[in-house]
C-alpha cells in the first residue's frame, strides 16, 4: 500500500504577519517583561561559623586597612578542579588565605600566602603555604618570595627528576638565597645583611608538597620548614604528617625555624600516598594551632566540613571560623583526589 497522499486543503497557510506588525509585537514583549515584577532574594547578615566561644573580637574589631600596603589584599581564595587531556577529573583543589583579627584591629597586613603550580607536562602538582613570622615587619614579603620562588624552582626540578630524586636542602637555600637578595635590595641599609639579620626583618615558614597526579592514588613529597603543617583528612579524622606543635609541651613556645635562617639538622622529607576518599591538607598555624591534634572541637568541626571539597566560598567561611584567642592570619591549601572511572 502506497502512502497516501495529504489534504492540504484542509490546512490552509498559518496567517504571518507583517514586518512591521512583528516590530510592534517585539516592542510590546520588551515593554511587558519591562513591567513585570522582579524576583528578589533578600540580602540577610552572614553569621560567621563559631566553634566553642567565639570571643568578644569576633563581634568588635572593627577591619582597618594597611595604609602602607594597599596592594597587599585582605583575603584571597581559589577553586578548581584539575583534568586530564581526556577531560576526566583528577583532582579538586581549594585554597584560601585570609587575615586574622589581630592583623584586621591594627590594620596591619597579611603576613600568610600559599601558591601552586601544574608541571608543563601534567603530571604533577606543586604546592606552598607560608606563614611570615609576626615580629617582621616585611615578613609578608619574604612569604610571597617563599611560595613564588619556591614553587617555581620545583617545577623547574621536576623537569629533569622525579619527586624522590629532589634536591630539597639545595631547593631551600636558593629560596633563602632569594630572600636575602630581597631584603638586601628594599630593607634600608641592608645592604650587607646576612640571613641571620633579614630573618628579623622578614622570616617566613613554609610548607611545600609536590603531588603526582599519574594515578588515581597520589603519591606525595612533603617538606616542612617551621610550623606549617601538613595534614591527612581520612574517614577517621586528622592524621598529621609531621610533629604537631606543641604537642607534648606544658607551655607552648612561638619559638620556629624560619626562611632565610635555615636549621643545619637533616630535614625530613615526608612520604604519603593519598586515596580518593581523602584529602591532602596543608596550613599555617593560625589553622593549625586551633586545630591542635585533630581530635577536638575544630578538628570535628572542619572534618565534617571538608569530607568532601565544599563549594570555595564556604571553604573560605569554614576556614575563617571564630574561636576566643585564636586570632592569626589563616591560609589553608587542600586537595581531593578524584575516583576515576575504570576504562577499557
Amino acid at each position: 500500500m502506497g502512502i497516501p497522499e495529504l489534504d492540504w486543503s484542509s490546512h490552509p497557510e498559518p496567517h504571518q504577519p507583517s514586518p512591521a506588525a512583528q516590530e510592534q509585537q517585539v516592542t510590546q514583549d520588551h515593554l511587558a517583561e519591562e513591567h513585570q515584577p522582579v524576583a528578589r532574594t533578600v540580602a540577610t547578615d552572614f553569621t560567621p561559623y563559631a566553634v566553642g566561644d567565639p570571643g568578644r573580637a569576633a563581634s568588635e574589631v572593627v577591619p582597618l586597612p594597611d595604609q602602607e600596603n594597599w596592594h597587599r589584599r585582605d583575603s584571597v581564595f581559589d577553586g578548581f578542579t584539575l583534568v586530564d587531556p581526556d577531560s576526566t577529573a583528577l583532582a579538586t583543589v581549594r585554597g584560601a588565605s585570609v587575615r586574622g583579627l589581630s592583623h584586621r584591629a591594627f590594620g596591619k597586613p597579611r603576613q600568610d600566602e600559599y601558591g601552586y603550580q601544574v608541571t608543563p607536562d601534567g603530571r604533577y602538582l606543586v604546592l606552598c603555604v607560608a606563614d611570615g613570622i609576626s615580629s617582621g615587619p616585611r615578613s609578608h614579603q619574604a612569604a610571597e618570595v617563599a611560595v613564588r620562588t619556591g614553587v617555581a624552582l620545583l617545577v623547574n626540578a621536576l623537569a629533569q627528576v622525579t619527586p624522590g630524586e629532589i634536591d630539597w636542602e639545595q631547593t631551600l637555600r636558593e629560596v633563602a638565597g632569594h630572600i636575602v637578595t630581597f631584603a638586601r635590595k628594599r630593607v634600608p641599609g641592608g645592604e650587607a645583611m646576612d640571613a641571620d639579620e633579614v630573618v628579623a626583618w622578614m622570616g617566613t615558614t613554609a610548607t611545600y608538597a609536590v603531588v603526582d597526579l599519574a594515578h588515581e592514588v597520589f603519591d606525595v613529597h612533603v617538606a616542612v620548614v617551621g610550623d606549617s603543617s601538613a595534614w591527612l583528612l581520612t574517614e577517621p579524622g586528622w592524621h598529621p604528617l609531621a610533629e604537631v606543635k606543641n604537642a607534648d609541651a606544658d607551655i607552648a613556645t612561638s619559638a620556629v625555624e624560619a626562611l632565610p635562617k635555615l636549621s643545619s639538622r637533616p630535614r625530613l622529607i615526608i612520604q604519603e600516598r593519598v586515596y580518593p576518599g581523602e584529602a591532602l591538607v596543608l596550613m599555617t598555624d593560625g589553622v593549625g594551632d586551633p586545630l591542635g591534634d585533630g581530635k577536638g572541637a575544630v578538628g570535628r568541626f572542619l572534618a565534617d566540613a571538608w569530607r568532601t571539597p565544599p563549594h570555595e566560598l564556604a571553604f573560605v567561611a569554614h576556614m575563617g571560623f571564630h574561636k576566643r584567642s585564636f586570632d592569626d592570619d589563616r591560609t589553608v591549601l587542600a586537595v581531593w583526589p578524584m575516583a576515576r572511572p575504570n576504562r577499557c
